[in-house]
């Protein structure tokens, strides 16, 4: 993994999120995709945390409520995060 492209990657997220949304929502939309983005790319679980956890620094707590979810709830939980942030 390159952690320079992955941190960067992170951060963008952090970065481009809808600023309707609190910070903890936009920690959970990074971490989401990181994760997903890190385990379609074939990165063991042990990595992707260690990454999150002692380099981008992230929320433990929201490490490991999503670090062993399946694609599918992923996705579904970043859809949860976006609907949020265009709600009128």
């Amino acid at each position: 993994m390159n952690k320079v492209f992955m941190n960067g990657y992170y951060q963008g997220v952090v970065e481009t999120a809808p600023a309707t949304l609190s910070a903890a929502k936009v920690e959970q939309l990074a971490v989401t995709m990181t994760i997903l983005h890190l385990r379609l790319a074939g990165e063991s679980v042990t990595t992707i945390h260690d990454f999150l956890a002692n380099d981008i620094h992230a929320d433990p707590r929201i490490i490991n409520k999503y670090i062993n979810l399946s694609a599918n709830k992923l996705k579904f939980s970043q859809a949860q995060v976006m609907q949020l942030a265009f709600k009128e």
